[in-house]
């Protein structure tokens, strides 16, 4: 691996492995299911996604939408077909199709056929809002300093790190959201992070100036986040991360007669939380890398399927393309 990329690996497989060795996945009465073919290599042909699939930076050829599951499902908190979510596009820690955050990434999640995409907006010195997860560009990218004291040209300027990834990511640039948002609308629903940001009006803005009404999510644990983007922008969708139970009924209080689209919930809250969220009119999304890395290090897919058998109807994964795998054994695609 890549020495950018090898510090995620390890803390993920590390927890992997913490998660075998308490017993996670060997219970009799839930056996492992096993998959002798998951590897980290390449999942799709990169041309479908990658620099070459645009004929250069200019082409703006983006893949056709290969998700089977309805289109209205993805803003339809009633709809309860598992769904798939793809963590920092389809490159997050343990990706293995596309620089994470980058274009190819969106491009990749779309080609793959997932219904949802991740992202990390955070604005540039002079207000743009780009896409990354770090405050600093130092691990994703040849450049070195913190976003915020950076202007959007000199993060621009800079080239993405890409590990041995498979692909042409030559041409490929730190994206701005409205970029994301005009490659996923039509495709995928995009969720976009507020988490990394105070200026709730540039990702309003955001959203707006991509005509993305419909495409996009304000996702934040925040509620004077959610609060201040609503007064804003009062069509907009949004989504809720209540640390407890009991925290989800007095959030879903906050904002009644309107439901979040979406409530994440962690792993320890998903038994109880789920049918709370159900009973209230919106869908459960749960991160599951820890699954991921089982998934990964093991061949077990079973972590996948117990977080849905415990109600969990969008699965956050940084290895879509395997929750996909689960989902297709199951004949839910």
């Amino acid at each position: 691996m890549c020495g950018t990329r090898l510090g995620p690996w390890l803390g993920a497989l590390a927890a992997a492995a913490l998660a075998v060795a308490s017993g996670c996945g060997d219970d009799d009465d839930d056996a492992p299911v096993r998959d002798a073919a998951v590897d980290a290599g390449p999942i799709l042909d990169p041309h479908s996604f990658d620099c070459t699939s645009l004929g250069g930076p200019d082409g703006g050829m983006v893949p056709a939408r290969a998700s089977t599951v309805p289109l209205a499902c993805g803003l339809e908190r009633t709809c309860r077909t598992p769904q798939v979510s793809g963590h920092r596009g389809a490159g997050g820690d343990l990706g293995a199709l596309a620089p994470e955050d980058s274009l190819a990434a969106y491009r990749a999640a779309i080609a793959l056929g997932i219904e949802y995409v991740e992202t990390d907006p955070r604005p540039t010195a002079d207000g743009v809002i780009v896409n990354m997860h770090d405050t600093t560009v130092d691990r994703t990218t040849d450049g070195r300093g913190s976003v915020d004291v950076m202007t959007f040209a000199e993060v621009r300027a800079l080239h993405l790190e890409t590990g041995k990834l498979a692909g042409d990511y030559s041409c490929e640039q730190v994206p701005t959201l409205v970029e994301i948002l005009r490659t996923c609308t039509g495709r995928v629903v995009v969720l976009v992070d507020a988490n990394k940001t105070d200026r709730v009006d540039l990702l309003v803005q955001a959203i707006l100036d991509a005509d993305a009404l419909d495409w996009a999510i304000f996702d934040t644990s925040s509620l004077d986040k959610i609060d201040r983007a609503l007064a804003l922008e009062p069509r907009l969708q949004f989504m809720i991360r209540p640390d407890t139970v009991a925290d989800i009924t007095t959030q879903l209080d906050h904002f009644a007669p309107r439901v979040p689209t979406i409530v994440e919930l962690g792993p320890g809250e998903r038994a109880t939380g789920a049918p709370v969220v159900h009973a209230r009119g919106s869908r459960v999304l749960s991160d599951v890398f820890v699954e991921d890395g089982l998934a990964i290090v093991q061949g077990d897919l079973s972590g996948y399927a117990r977080a849905l058998d415990l109600g969990v109807d969008i699965l956050q994964s940084d290895r879509p393309d395997l929750v996909l795998r689960l989902y297709r054994q199951r004949g839910l695609r």
